[in-house]
């Protein structure tokens, strides 16, 4: 028997299965282990202490919060679906210091609507776009920049006119990847222009000494391996400010959704490193804007199902695409809060906001090799005025 008491006396009988932990059964109930002492008769038991089925245990709240409400609140945003694949949930705090609650199980015909609403009032109420905007879109055919073009054409007619370009770059792999010909034949069906940014293009800026098809896969073997994911997405954001700079585009959208920017929020406030607002931002001479910042990764998965009639499935990841693990564990606690509190971005992103409101602006300076703009971190010693991209580069002779 393993038994959760509250701080009122209240009794719950906690279900445990062959193999558990101490930790299992609390996790399995939504009880942190942090707000609990478990005791098997006088002894107090670690949370990685195996359940003994012959044994009895108590796990005594030693927190003052109403847990009981808690979790009846997140038990309420989960009800019966019904059969159809989706439901929408979200937990309000609200002005009263009550939190009400909202679970809305959907279809995918409606779920596709309520993302366009979503995108449209991302755009409108952030002002992401504006008549005669032209907007760049990074395509690189995977779920999320699929659907963001997608749903940018489903939404055109209730935005301003803006014009639409699609642009992938040509990374480490692109032409033999399914996500590269999906991302041409998408692009075809919508009639939107496309286009492809060499490698080339990226190489001369940064002065490479070797295609950068070889320097990604090269740096896994040197003490940079956990710098090689953030090269890879710093040199493709380079590609599509260089392209946009040469035709006059003043507008990148990128396919970020919550998980993403929250994770950067997370980092931000685990390592005190400035990050600038959202969903758009100044970089440079260009906007960058993330219209799906409001809507989930299920969300877009679901959505590009409805779309194309087919479940996408991820290409195996580049070795470099799983490093460092520190940004792996943002990712996971950013998906495990939206757990707990469905709905929290609407919160964490208006208080980041409001938070760089009361500082001094963000500044930002230009690498002196690639060009790029970088914000200044003003606890970081001075740099050589490159970019850690370029200098790691640099430092692993992949620069002449």
């Amino acid at each position: 028997m393993f038994l959760f008491i509250d701080r009122l006396g209240a009794i719950e009988e906690l279900e445990y299965r062959l193999g558990d932990r101490v930790v299992d059964v609390l996790r399995r109930a939504r009880i942190p282990a942090a707000s609990v002492l478990v005791t098997q008769g006088e002894a107090i038991l670690a949370d990685s202490q195996p359940i003994d089925p012959d044994s009895s245990y108590e796990a005594r709240l030693i927190e003052g919060y109403d847990i009981g409400e808690i979790r009846a609140r997140i038990h309420m945003s989960y009800p019966d679906p019904e059969g159809l694949p989706f439901i929408k949930r979200r937990l309000l705090p609200n002005i009263t210091g009550d939190i009400g609650v909202e679970a809305i199980a959907t279809n995918l015909e409606s779920l596709a609507g309520y993302l366009i609403d979503v995108l449209v009032d991302t755009v409108t109420r952030f002002k992401l776009l504006e008549a005669g905007d032209r907007l760049l879109v990074g395509l690189s055919g995977g779920v999320d920049s699929s659907s963001l073009l997608l749903a940018l054409d489903d939404a055109r007619p209730r935005l301003p006119p803006f014009e639409l370009i699609a642009v992938t770059f040509e990374d480490f792999d692109s032409r033999d990847q399914p996500t590269y010909k999906h991302a041409d034949t998408l692009a075809k069906l919508l009639s939107i222009e496309h286009h492809i940014v060499p490698a080339e293009l990226v190489e001369r800026a940064f002065g490479l000494n070797k295609p950068l098809r070889q320097i990604l896969p090269d740096l896994m073997a040197t003490e940079y391996a956990p710098m090689a994911m953030y090269i890879d997405h710093h040199t493709t954001r380079r590609a599509l400010e260089l392209f946009a700079e040469e035709r006059d585009i003043n507008k990148v959208a990128l396919g970020l959704h919550v998980t993403d920017l929250l994770a950067g929020i997370l980092n931000s406030l685990t390592t005190g490193y400035t990050v600038a607002s959202l969903p758009m931002r100044r970089v440079g001479k260009i906007d960058y804007i993330y219209p799906l910042a409001f809507t989930s990764k299920r969300e877009l998965h679901l959505y590009h199902q409805f779309k194309t009639g087919e479940l996408a499935r991820h290409s195996y990841p580049n070795a470099w695409e799983l490093k460092p693990l520190d940004r792996n564990l943002y990712y996971y606690l950013a998906d495990t809060l939206q757990d707990y509190w469905p709905g929290l971005e609407n919160f964490i992103f208006s208080s980041h906001n409001l938070k760089l409101r009361r500082e001094q602006p963000v500044q930002t300076e230009s690498c002196s090799n690639c060009g790029s703009t970088l914000v200044v971190q003003p606890f970081m010693p001075t740099t050589v005025g490159e970019c850690d991209v370029c200098q790691v580069l640099h430092n692993a002779g992949f620069r002449d």
